[in-house]
């Protein structure tokens, strides 16, 4: 098993660790021992609840940015989830500090998930112009319904862990700092009370809620002021909109379409380089990490004319 995903159980709980720092990112490493841990968890005879937790400061932030560019290597991120979501032992997943892209969708792939009361759930993927790859704009309307789901995708916004529990993204949300204490208390929950596999997939009442509705129609049109030139905001809402029109596994492959689409983007191109370009520029080469800084509170800018004024 892969050295970053640990399996142990504790009582009737199977624990599924990451520890990846610093914000345990989906890395080929986390994917494979994902899997490898799962299966590890479903062969426990005497776990009858999986729990899935991350050390450090956050659940799993995203995606991996130095694999960003690089061929990926099997498994995806996809069919990771795929295999979460159709276990048949419930899997609980744990969140605190952010749950965002790949890491809220791994969330939304497991059968219940609980929150420390300070941490946040988002969707960023569309600020570097592209869309929720891995079954976001498929299982997240099924849970807050079509409004909300655009809202968070095409936006990026996070949100706190009380609304996602009024939204219905968690089902629990405690308080404290100590998240594997939360899940093993929320998982020996499930495992008490004899709670089913609950996969988002198979949840309709929102989608038939939304059904026929004006609401894409709608929100199309408030993106063409409040997003006119940008490509891929408008292909969330395509891909939101097939989880209304499509069977599940349809709206998945159409979700890859409309990511792919994103990917061959100049728009997106740009903004994965403005990305790492904003991070590159925080460095100073040749100065070591545990250089003091000092506390700046005035700029003074010198210079003279129109671009002395333009500067300041």
């Amino acid at each position: 098993m892969s050295e970053v995903v640990t399996y142990n159980r504790e009582g009737s709980i199977g624990v599924i660790t990451v520890n990846y720092p610093p914000v345990n990112a989906l890395s080929h490493a986390v994917r494979s021992g994902l899997v490898a841990a799962l299966e590890q968890g479903q062969k426990d005879a005497d776990a009858k609840v999986l729990l899935l937790v991350c050390e450090g400061r956050t659940f799993i932030a995203g995606a991996d940015i130095r694999e960003f560019g690089k061929p990926m290597q099997e498994p995806g991120l996809s069919a990771v989830i795929e295999q979460y979501e159709n276990g048949d032992k419930p899997v609980v997943a744990a969140i605190h500090g952010t749950a965002l892209g790949g890491g809220l969708e791994t969330a939304l792939g497991c059968h219940y998930r609980v929150a420390l009361s300070s941490a946040k759930v988002g969707l960023p993927e569309v600020k570097l112009g592209l869309l929720p790859g891995a079954g976001g704009t498929q299982r997240l309307p099924r849970l807050t319904g079509a409004q909300k789901a655009l809202e968070m995708i095409t936006t990026g916004e996070f949100v706190g862990a009380n609304d996602a529990l009024t939204l219905g993204i968690v089902d629990a949300v405690e308080d404290g700092s100590d998240i594997k204490a939360a899940g093993l208390a929320y998982a020996q929950k499930i495992a008490d009370e004899g709670k089913p596999v609950r996969r988002v997939r198979d949840l309709t009442d929102k989608l038939e809620a939304d059904k026929g509705s004006e609401v894409f129609e709608q929100f199309r049109a408030g993106l063409q002021k409040k997003a006119r030139g940008q490509f891929s905001p408008f292909k969330c809402v395509d891909a939101v909109e097939a989880a209304f029109s499509l069977p599940f596994e349809d709206g998945m492959k159409r979700e890859r379409e409309l990511f792919m689409e994103c990917m061959e983007s100049p728009q997106r191109a740009g903004l994965i380089h403005a990305f790492f370009a904003e991070r590159e520029v925080s460095k100073v080469k040749g100065l070591p990490k545990e250089t003091p800084v000092r506390d700046i509170h005035k700029v003074g800018v010198i210079g003279a004319g129109t671009m002395g004024g333009g500067i300041a």
